[in-house]
């Protein structure tokens, strides 16, 4: 019995132009890049093929203009329940017509031997090619997979990312805090020792005795180099501070930039 097309039409595309010896060379091509194949038929030189899935449809017609077998003519393919391109002169019908040979009508036992023989053909090609249908769907599920766990590999490593910038902003504005105090605490020491730098020569000249203002000159020449020596300590630690808190600054800019 003929190919019964009823609900199946959005599933169904009709095929021109395809060399008789080369049909089940492009019936292996449809298995492997399209899908399943349900069923197919010949009406005359036109191919009928219907697929399993719909899914199967969008990559099916991106055959249409291809050259296949001889190379000189080109397919002409589109889907059953669209019109059909130019060349083609009409669209076939669904029902009412015989086994497309353009000739008598065959009988029913002709009609179902021809049936059985294009299952039997169409068996063996799902057979042929199984083990590469198989092998292609393992690897896109193992593409899918190394999809996903690079996807959450990813996100973990934002949080890592996220918590060590945290950490990061934590340690700088207690830095810069300590920073500040330590600034403060130079500038009291710097104006400590220029109060007493100008203390001392009104101290002299109030002073009667000689050995006193003797004492207060020795005094006087060595607090300069002991507060000068506390003060370059001072400095030399708030400075290290300085190019620390400036390190960590640089660092965060470019981890920010990347």
């Amino acid at each position: 019995m003929p190919l019964d097309l009823v609900g199946k039409l959005h599933r169904t595309v009709y095929i021109e132009g395809c060399p008789s010896t080369v049909r089940e060379d492009l019936l292996r091509l449809l298995v492997t890049k399209c899908g399943t194949i349900e069923g197919w038929d010949l009406m005359g030189e036109r191919l009928i093929v219907v697929f399993s899935s719909m899914n199967s449809i969008s990559t099916a017609i991106t055959f249409n203009g291809t050259a296949f077998g001889d190379l000189t003519s080109k397919l002409l393919l589109w889907v059953a329940t669209e019109s059909p391109p130019a060349g083609v002169t009409q669209q076939m019908a669904i029902a009412d017509r015989g086994d497309g040979a353009g000739g008598a009508p065959h009988s029913a036992e002709e009609l179902k031997s021809a049936r059985e023989a294009r299952e039997r053909r169409l068996a063996a090609i799902r057979s042929e090619l199984a083990p590469e249908i198989e092998m292609a769907e393992s690897t896109e599920t193992n593409e899918a997979r190394m999809l996903d766990l690079c996807v959450r590999q990813l996100k973990a490593l934002g949080t890592l990312t996220s918590h060590a910038l945290v950490e990061a902003e934590k340690k700088l504005e207690e830095i810069s805090t300590h920073l500040s105090a330590s600034q403060k605490l130079l500038e009291s020491l710097r104006r400590e020792k220029l109060g007493k730098a100008t203390a001392l020569p009104a101290e002299q000249a109030e002073g009667p005795d000689c050995t006193a203002d003797a004492n207060t000159a020795v005094v006087a020449a060595e607090l300069p180099g002991v507060l000068g020596e506390r003060d370059d300590e001072v400095a030399r630690r708030v400075e290290a501070m300085v190019a620390a808190a400036e390190d960590i600054g640089q660092w965060r800019m470019r981890f920010r930039e990347s």
